[in-house]
């Protein structure tokens, strides 16, 4: 059977990676995986790097866009493709029309991993949906808001949390080695923030809330990782480190390729973002057996049991993100239990090994 993953976004966050994940991990399944991307994006650079097999479609563009579901048929044809697996809702029209103008029958499998905000039962996309077999989504949230707002019967609407890889196991001297290239101080409680640089994101939070840390005595140290997609907020935030007087406390550190090699390091990952629809750095930080925090919103109490397998804080508050590092920071046993617990459910829900064997099984049409 023929699996072809469709990507055309040419975005450089979690959705790109897992359709590069997906590709990869059925490949190593032995299903016969053929990847459709825009050219020049990072996931068609990513696909590259692994020698993953690929085409690329072009743009579409208002005056081409039966053109290219036209090749996109095409391609189905060819290929012989049995199903195509969607990421991007921009894909949808993409995909459908392909689907009516292909010669051979194929079912059409859509992830949907934003939230939904609005009905759409119009018929244009009375249209659209009619030709999507299955439509998948990230969270029970998710699953909701697809059963309300969309023209699908609800057994065309299932449940799918991400998978992400187990970790590599690190000694501890290896972790104090990682602590030293990252640039972390010795004896302080090292916080890592894992995402794209632009304010949704809520990276000022965590200064704001390392500086209350640092006036209560606890001598905390944030690292904040990922791309500057938005140039002036990254400007923002070097200015608020500065006129904080956190210059020893706060490192933008840029993105990462491997953020999983990378999280042992921390005592504790934080998402500040204010709307998660999932929080997948939280799950990644889980398997790691890292302490985590999140925000009180969209899919994250999915992830974090409050108490239980991690901390979370109201969206956009500062101050009661601080209490909860603080928490964490001066309890040693309490970082730990959560650790544990949030590893053992990460372990339990979000295993990779676990969500591609059921991905494949779906998008066989054994589910």
């Amino acid at each position: 059977m023929k699996i072809l993953e469709l990507c055309t976004s040419n975005g450089v966050g979690g959705l790109e990676l897992y359709a590069l994940r997906s590709t990869a991990a059925l490949q190593r399944q032995g299903h016969d995986v053929l990847a459709v991307v825009r050219p020049g994006t990072m996931l068609q650079r990513r696909l590259h790097e692994q020698g993953l097999a690929h085409i690329t479609l072009p743009r579409r563009s208002r005056a081409l866009p039966l053109r290219v579901a036209w090749r996109l048929a095409r391609l189905i044809d060819s290929a012989r493709v049995d199903v195509v697996h969607m990421h991007w809702g921009h894909d949808l029209l993409l995909a459908a029309l392909a689907k009516r103008w292909a010669r051979r029958p194929v079912r059409l499998v859509y992830t949907r991993q934003m939230a939904l905000t609005r009905a759409k039962s119009d018929a244009y996309h009375r249209f659209l949906y009619r030709q999507i077999d299955l439509y998948l989504t990230i969270t029970d949230k998710l699953l909701e808001q697809a059963r309300a707002y969309l023209p699908l019967p609800a057994e065309r609407v299932q449940r799918l949390y991400y998978g992400v890889p187990a970790p590599v196991p690190l000694k501890e001297a290896e972790r104090r080695v990682l602590r030293h290239s990252l640039q972390i101080p010795e004896r302080v409680f090292a916080i890592g923030l894992i995402g794209r640089m632009e304010e949704q994101k809520g990276q000022h939070l965590l200064i704001e809330a390392v500086q209350q840390l640092r006036s209560l005595g606890i001598p905390a140290h944030a690292t904040l990782i990922g791309p500057a997609m938005d140039t002036a907020y990254q400007q923002r935030l070097q200015r608020e480190i500065e006129e904080r007087d956190l210059r020893e406390a706060v490192l933008l550190a840029g993105p990462h390729k491997a953020p999983m090699e990378i999280m042992p390091a921390f005592d504790a990952i934080v998402l500040t973002t204010r709307m998660e629809t999932f929080g997948l750095v939280l799950a990644e930080a889980m398997r790691c057996g890292v302490a985590v925090i999140g925000t009180n919103a969209g899919g994250v109490p999915e992830i974090i049991e409050d108490g239980v397998s991690g901390l979370l804080f109201t969206p956009g508050d500062a101050t009661h993100l601080a209490h909860q590092l603080a928490h964490l920071a001066r309890n040693d046993g309490l970082r730990r239990e959560l650790a544990a617990a949030g590893k053992a459910r990460a372990d339990d829900l979000f295993a990779e090994e676990h969500h591609y064997r059921r991905l494949a099984d779906i998008l066989l049409g054994n589910s």
